[in-house]
C-alpha cells in the first residue's frame, strides 16, 4: 500500500471527522451517504503502478477527469466505518480513458472493493466546479433529517426559491452561511445519471442541492465546508419544523431584513 503524504493525510483526517458527525446526527443509516475528495493537486508522484490491477467504471467519467486522483467510499460501505478510512473507502487514480481505475491505497473491506455507485455523480459535479473555476475539492451526500423532512412538504418542495427563503427566514446564520441558498431537485432514481446532471447543475448555482425525499449534497474546498453547508441549511429546516410541531406558522426575518443583511456582509 502506498504512503501517503502528511497533505493527503490531513485530508483524509477530515473524511475521517464528517463521517462521524454524520453517523452520530442520525444522517447515515446503514450504507447511505457517501464523501469523495479530489486529492490529485497534493499527493505528489504515483510511482509504478504496473502491478495494479485496473477496473472498469459502469459509465464514462468526463474525459477531464483522466488520471485525476481521489479519495471516496466504497459502495456498500458504512459512513460510520470510515473511522478507519483505509478499510471503508480508497484513494484511487482514473485511467487515461477516465473509465477505468486503480486503487492506490485503502479498499480492504473487500478484495472486491469498489467505489461507491454514486462516484460518477461525484467527479461530475468536481469537474464542473473545476471547469467554472472554484475550488472545490469535495463532495457530501448525507441524508439530514429535517431537509428530508422538508422535501416532503407538497409546497415548499415545489420551489428552489421557496424551499430556499423557508430556510433562509429562521435565522440570520442560515442567510449568511448558505448564501447562494438550496436547489430544490424533484425526486429521481437514486444513483441515476439523471439525478447527477440535476445535482451537478444546481450545484453551480446553489450552496446544496436537496434531493426530494432523498438527501442532500454538497461540495467545498474541503469536506469541512461541505458538511457546514448542509449543516447549516439543515438547521433552518429543523426550526421551521420546530415551529410547525409547536403549532404556528413562523413570522421568520422579513426579506427586507435578509437585503439588509446581504447588503452589509457583501454576502
Amino acid at each position: 500500500m502506498s504512503i501517503l503524504n502528511q497533505a493527503v493525510q490531513n485530508e483524509i483526517d477530515k473524511v475521517q471527522e464528517v463521517s462521524q458527525y454524520l453517523w452520530q446526527r442520525e444522517w447515515a443509516e446503514r450504507n447511505g451517504g457517501n464523501i469523495s475528495v479530489d486529492l490529485t493537486d497534493i499527493y505528489g508522484p504515483v510511482g509504478d503502478t504496473s502491478t495494479l490491477v485496473e477496473k472498469d467504471l459502469p459509465l464514462q467519467l468526463p474525459i477531464s477527469a483522466a488520471q485525476r486522483i481521489y479519495f471516496v467510499k466504497g459502495t456498500g460501505q458504512r459512513i460510520r466505518e470510515l473511522r478507519d478510512p483505509s478499510y471503508a473507502g480508497c484513494v484511487l487514480q482514473l485511467n487515461k480513458k477516465a473509465n477505468g481505475y486503480k486503487i492506490l491505497w485503502g479498499g480492504n473491506a473487500s478484495v472486491s472493493f469498489a467505489p461507491t455507485s454514486e462516484f460518477i455523480s461525484h467527479i461530475k459535479i468536481l469537474e464542473a466546479k473545476r471547469a467554472s473555476g472554484a475550488t472545490d475539492k469535495s463532495v457530501v451526500h448525507t441524508h439530514p433529517l429535517e431537509l428530508i423532512a422538508l422535501s416532503h412538504h407538497p409546497d415548499i418542495s415545489s420551489s428552489s426559491e421557496l424551499f430556499t427563503q423557508t430556510c433562509w427566514k429562521m435565522l440570520p446564520e442560515v442567510r449568511a452561511f448558505v448564501p447562494r441558498g438550496v436547489g430544490m431537485i424533484p425526486y429521481c432514481l437514486p444513483s441515476s445519471e439523471e439525478l447527477a446532471d440535476r445535482t451537478t447543475a444546481s450545484l453551480l448555482e446553489n450552496n446544496v442541492a436537496v434531493w426530494e425525499k432523498h438527501g442532500a449534497t454538497a461540495s467545498g474546498e474541503d469536506v469541512l465546508q461541505a458538511f457546514d453547508f448542509i449543516d447549516v441549511a439543515n438547521k433552518g429546516a429543523k426550526l421551521y419544523l420546530m415551529c410547525l410541531a409547536s403549532g404556528y406558522e413562523p413570522e421568520g426575518v422579513t426579506k427586507e431584513n435578509m437585503e439588509i443583511l446581504k447588503r452589509e456582509f457583501n454576502l
